[in-house]
This record gives structure tokens, sequence and C-alpha cells, in this order.
């Protein structure tokens, strides 16, 4: 039975949980990854292709002495390839190292991808309509003197789902947008405010949920093209119920969700607006917002403060009846917003520890921010 690992970033961990257990699969935390049991290759590759929070998923494929060159390369050579690769699959080979005697990664990761050519070179040519899109990626972790060896379900980080070919700056990583999404409790038949849109992802996000479709609507996952599964069907687009409303003050930003939007197949209403102007779309719904603040965009926390202050008056004037859940990084920011204001957790977001905050607005406490 494979065990897959999906890697969550640092306080994430039990979101990726919950979106592993609502599709009925039982999970064990760790720091930074989630580990699952799944039935087969097919499963694996099936339940991937629906996940939302991880930013990786590794599969484990070997674990065993690796305290010189050629242990290494013997476990390489152990491992039956004919699920995962083809005689002429590329494969990119990385190392991470902790208290190995090998110490070079460089010679290792060259002395794994010989192995793998050997391997390839006893492997039956196949044919798949996928084959060559994108490369097979197969992971060492070197731990004293053993080593686990494995590979990519998709090949690259999933945070890129393929559909947003244009971003303004400091973007917010897909997976992370999902996270949050479920996070907050959002389900598909409440309406969906971001006033702070940027290259529309909160809203995309939330309308491939919405339509149960796939993320990765714009790439090819490496498992895809693993010779042990069957191929996967195109997925064709579907409409999606939710109500997604997007602005931003930027024509650009609006440009950007719209385009992104139209790629991925999502029907966003976005206009460009201020935050202090917001308006409510429904009488009732989530609004869920990155503002920038300070290192994010180059900026100080006091220079964005004003961002932060019109949020909160907005969320006790015409959107008094809206939930919120807003990215802050720093309590002061935060507070500004509403001094009912609770921070659900924190993570890391680039280099930098951010909370997500939420804001109920049925709190029996008078909201109100640093001004008043």
């Amino acid at each position: 039975m494979p065990v897959l690992h999906a890697i969550a970033p640092p306080g994430l961990e039990p979101v990726v949980a919950r979106e592993l257990g609502e599709h009925g699969y039982s999970t064990h935390q760790h720091p930074g990854h989630v580990h699952v049991d799944v039935e087969g290759l097919a499963a694996a590759v099936s339940v991937v292709h629906r996940l939302r929070t991880p930013s990786r998923v590794l599969l484990p494929l070997t674990e065993g002495p690796a305290a010189t060159l050629e242990q290494l390369a013997r476990l390489v050579r152990s491992v039956d390839w004919s699920p995962f690769l083809t005689r002429t699959s590329e494969v990119r080979v990385s190392v991470i190292s902790r208290g190995s005697r090998i110490r070079r990664r460089d010679t290792a990761q060259k002395k794994v991808s010989h192995a793998l050519r050997d391997a390839q070179r006893r492997l039956k040519p196949i044919r798949r309509a996928s084959a060559g899109l994108v490369p097979q990626h197969v992971r060492i972790r070197l731990d004293g003197p053993r080593a686990v060896l494995s590979i990519d379900v998709g090949g690259d980080l999933l945070h890129k789902r393929g559909w947003r070919m244009t971003a303004g700056k400091a973007p917010l990583r897909e997976s992370l947008a999902a996270s949050l999404l479920l996070l907050a409790g959002w389900s598909d038949d409440e309406p969906l405010l971001d006033p702070c849109c940027g290259a529309g992802t909160f809203c995309i996000e939330a309308g491939l949920w919405a339509a149960r479709r796939s993320p990765y609507v714009g790439r090819t996952l490496a498992c895809a093209q693993w010779p042990g599964v069957p191929e996967a069907r195109r997925e064709a687009h579907r409409p999606h119920p939710a109500a997604l409303f997007a602005s931003d003050q930027s024509e650009r930003a609006i440009s950007m969700t719209r385009e992104n939007a139209r790629r991925a197949g999502v029907g966003v209403q976005a206009r460009v607006l201020d935050i202090a102007d917001l308006e409510a779309p429904s009488p009732h719904g989530l609004l869920i917002a990155n503002p920038p603040y300070g290192a994010r965009l180059g900026q100080s926390e006091r220079s964005v403060e004003g961002v932060y202050r019109s949020l909160g008056r907005a969320l006790r004037g015409p959107l008094a009846h809206w939930r919120a859940l807003f990215l802050a990084p720093s309590e002061r920011l935060a507070r500004s917003v509403d001094r009912r204001a609770f921070c659900i957790t924190t993570f890391s977001n680039g280099s930098r520890s951010v909370g997500a905050w939420a804001l109920d607005p049925f709190s029996d406490s008078t909201g109100q921010d640093a001004e008043d």
C-alpha cells in the first residue's frame, strides 16, 4: 500500500490533513508534512489530482543504507522503476543531506543519475500521448548512513496550477489560497468577495473548487505520465454555482484577474474599486483578503495601515453581516481592522511569518478600529 507524504507549510499541516480527510483518507500529521495511505498507484494519482492545499506530494519508494556512493547507487537500482519511468523519460534528481558521510550533493546527484539511466535502459519502450511533457523528479534524502528515495508525484511545486500566466508583485500561492478558503470554512453556496484581488487567486481557486474540478487545469502532473496508471482524460470546463466577486484599485490587477479566470474557465465578477468604496454584492458572505503589507511589497507597516483601517470600516459598514478572513503580519495591523479579530493560525509566507485573522460579524462585542 503506497504511503504519500503531502508537504505543507509549517502551521498548515492540519489544513492539509483536513482536506485529505474530506476525501475519505486517514492521516498522520508531522511537522511540515502529512502521511496518508492509499490503495495503489491509481488511487494515489487520483487523489493528488484533486488536492488543493499541499505544496508537494512525495511517494517514498525505498529506504536503506547509503553510507557510500556505491551503496546509494545499489539502493537506486533496487527499485522497480517500471511503474514510474519509461526508457525515454526525462528524470531530474535532487539530494538533501543531513549528517551523511557523502559530503558533496552534486557528486551524489551524478551517481544517482547514472544509476537511473542504467535502470531505464532495461525498461520496455512505452508510447503514451502524455509522454515527454514534463520531467520526473526523483528526490534523495541522505540522513546519516541511510537514505530515503522518493518520486515527486506532481513533478514540481503544486501551487503552479498552470492557469496563472500573469501575476502582480508578491502574488499569493494558489495552494495557500486554497488552504485559507478551507480554513475559513467556505462553501460554494456562500458569496465570496476579494477586495485586494491582485491576480484573482482566491476567486479562481474557489471557482475550481465549487465546480469540483482539478485545480491543475493548465498543466500536466508528472504522475499522469507514469506507465503504471491509466492515462487521465482531460476534463471539460463545467459551470460552478459560486458567486465570486473580485475588486482592486489597480486596473492592471483587474485585467490580470479577468485573463486568469478566462484561462481557468471560472466566472468572476471583477471591477476596479478602492477598498474605501466597497459595497456589499449580497446581504452576507465571506470576505477574504491578502492586503498589502510591509516587507511583502517593500513597504513599511505604517504605510499600509490605511488599507487595513479602510477594510475595517467596510466590515462595520456595508459588509457588517459578512464573515471575514484576512492576512496580516502583525497583531497591530490586524487590530487596526477590528479589535474583535482573532488569529486562527500563523504560517510562513515567503520569508515572513503571517497570521490568518478571522472576524465573526455576530460577535457580541462592538468592533472598533484604532482610530475610534
